[in-house]
């Protein structure tokens, strides 16, 4: 996986790679996986009535989804 660095205003900045990078890690990652799942959803509306369960799935979010260190592909041989 790529990625660029860069400096603004003396903060540093971790950019995506390139586009042909990133399509070139989706096709390794997409060709190497044993399956795969798309979900399209134009619109969604949720409606949550109890605060344990709207804390819980915000959680569950967080900690697995946004902390998930995906692994690079394979370094080409």
């Amino acid at each position: 996986f790529s990625a660029r660095r860069s400096i603004y205003e003396s903060h540093e900045l971790v950019l995506p790679g390139t586009r042909e990078e990133l399509e070139a890690f989706v096709g390794e990652s997409l060709g190497s996986a044993p399956w795969t799942l798309q979900v399209t959803l134009p619109r969604a509306h949720l409606s949550l009535s109890s605060p344990e369960l709207l804390q819980r799935l915000y959680n569950r979010i967080n900690n697995d989804l946004l902390l998930w260190d995906p692994a690079g592909p394979a370094p080409p041989e």
